[in-house]
Protein backbone atom coordinates (compact mmCIF):
# COMPACT_ATOMS: atom_id res chain seq x y z
CA UNK A 1 0.00 0.00 0.00
CA UNK A 2 2.92 2.19 0.80
CA UNK A 3 3.92 2.15 -3.21
CA UNK A 4 0.08 3.02 -4.08
CA UNK A 5 0.29 5.77 -1.53
CA UNK A 6 3.48 7.16 -2.85
CA UNK A 7 2.12 7.58 -6.13
CA UNK A 8 -0.80 9.33 -4.59
CA UNK A 9 1.49 12.11 -3.43
CA UNK A 10 3.24 12.22 -6.23
CA UNK A 11 0.49 12.63 -8.55
CA UNK A 12 -1.60 15.42 -5.92
CA UNK A 13 2.30 17.04 -6.10
CA UNK A 14 2.13 16.94 -9.52
CA UNK A 15 -1.36 18.30 -10.03
CA UNK A 16 -0.57 21.42 -7.25
CA UNK A 17 2.23 22.36 -9.05
CA UNK A 18 1.03 23.38 -12.36
CA UNK A 19 0.75 26.53 -13.60
CA UNK A 20 -3.32 27.45 -13.38
CA UNK A 21 -4.65 30.48 -15.37
CA UNK A 22 -7.23 32.61 -13.77
CA UNK A 23 -10.67 32.97 -15.34
CA UNK A 24 -11.12 35.29 -17.93
CA UNK A 25 -14.11 37.87 -16.63
CA UNK A 26 -16.23 37.24 -19.66
CA UNK A 27 -16.74 33.55 -18.97
CA UNK A 28 -19.78 33.18 -17.72
CA UNK A 29 -21.24 35.14 -21.14
CA UNK A 30 -19.63 33.32 -23.27
CA UNK A 31 -20.96 30.07 -21.69
CA UNK A 32 -24.19 31.46 -21.92
CA UNK A 33 -24.02 32.43 -25.54
CA UNK A 34 -22.22 29.02 -26.23
CA UNK A 35 -25.68 27.01 -24.52
CA UNK A 36 -27.70 29.04 -26.79
CA UNK A 37 -26.34 27.75 -29.78
CA UNK A 38 -26.82 24.45 -28.87
CA UNK A 39 -29.69 22.26 -29.93
CA UNK A 40 -31.35 21.11 -26.72
CA UNK A 41 -32.09 17.64 -25.73
CA UNK A 42 -35.81 16.36 -26.36
CA UNK A 43 -38.06 13.24 -26.49
CA UNK A 44 -38.96 12.22 -29.42
CA UNK A 45 -41.27 9.22 -30.79
CA UNK A 46 -39.47 5.72 -32.41
CA UNK A 47 -39.93 7.58 -35.78
CA UNK A 48 -38.64 10.64 -35.56
CA UNK A 49 -35.72 9.37 -33.61
CA UNK A 50 -35.36 6.51 -36.67
CA UNK A 51 -35.63 9.65 -39.04
CA UNK A 52 -32.96 11.44 -37.51
CA UNK A 53 -30.66 8.07 -37.35
CA UNK A 54 -30.86 7.86 -40.51
CA UNK A 55 -30.64 11.75 -41.80
CA UNK A 56 -27.39 11.37 -39.53
CA UNK A 57 -25.38 8.61 -40.61
CA UNK A 58 -26.69 9.63 -44.42
CA UNK A 59 -28.35 6.45 -44.88
CA UNK A 60 -31.06 5.84 -47.64
CA UNK A 61 -34.19 5.64 -46.79
CA UNK A 62 -35.41 2.22 -45.08
CA UNK A 63 -38.26 1.59 -47.44
CA UNK A 64 -35.71 1.44 -49.97
CA UNK A 65 -33.37 -0.87 -48.19
CA UNK A 66 -35.84 -3.40 -47.96
CA UNK A 67 -37.21 -3.12 -51.43
CA UNK A 68 -33.35 -3.08 -52.64
CA UNK A 69 -32.82 -6.55 -50.15
CA UNK A 70 -36.10 -8.34 -51.77
CA UNK A 71 -34.99 -7.78 -55.02
CA UNK A 72 -31.34 -8.82 -54.88
CA UNK A 73 -33.35 -12.21 -53.05
CA UNK A 74 -35.48 -12.49 -55.97
CA UNK A 75 -32.52 -12.35 -58.43
CA UNK A 76 -30.18 -14.60 -56.35
CA UNK A 77 -32.89 -16.78 -55.68
CA UNK A 78 -33.98 -17.48 -59.73
CA UNK A 79 -30.44 -17.67 -61.06
CA UNK A 80 -30.14 -20.35 -58.51
CA UNK A 81 -29.58 -23.84 -59.53
CA UNK A 82 -32.15 -26.21 -59.11
CA UNK A 83 -30.60 -29.33 -59.25
CA UNK A 84 -33.59 -31.51 -56.88
CA UNK A 85 -34.46 -34.89 -58.20
CA UNK A 86 -37.75 -36.87 -57.47
CA UNK A 87 -36.16 -38.36 -54.25
CA UNK A 88 -35.36 -34.88 -52.81
CA UNK A 89 -38.81 -33.57 -53.36
CA UNK A 90 -40.48 -36.20 -51.70
CA UNK A 91 -38.51 -36.06 -48.73
CA UNK A 92 -38.99 -32.52 -48.51
CA UNK A 93 -42.66 -32.40 -48.71
CA UNK A 94 -43.23 -35.32 -46.28
CA UNK A 95 -43.35 -33.11 -43.22
CA UNK A 96 -46.83 -31.60 -44.79
CA UNK A 97 -49.03 -34.48 -45.02
CA UNK A 98 -50.26 -35.87 -41.55
CA UNK A 99 -49.35 -39.43 -41.25
CA UNK A 100 -52.80 -40.42 -41.09
CA UNK A 101 -54.80 -42.84 -43.16
CA UNK A 102 -56.86 -41.46 -45.85
CA UNK A 103 -60.59 -41.35 -44.57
Amino acid sequence: MSDRDEKLQKLDAMLRSRRMEPAGPDLAQRIILKARDMPQSQTLPLTQWMKGLFAEFHLPKPAYVLAGTLMIGLVLGFNAPVDTTPDDLDSAQNFLYADEDVL
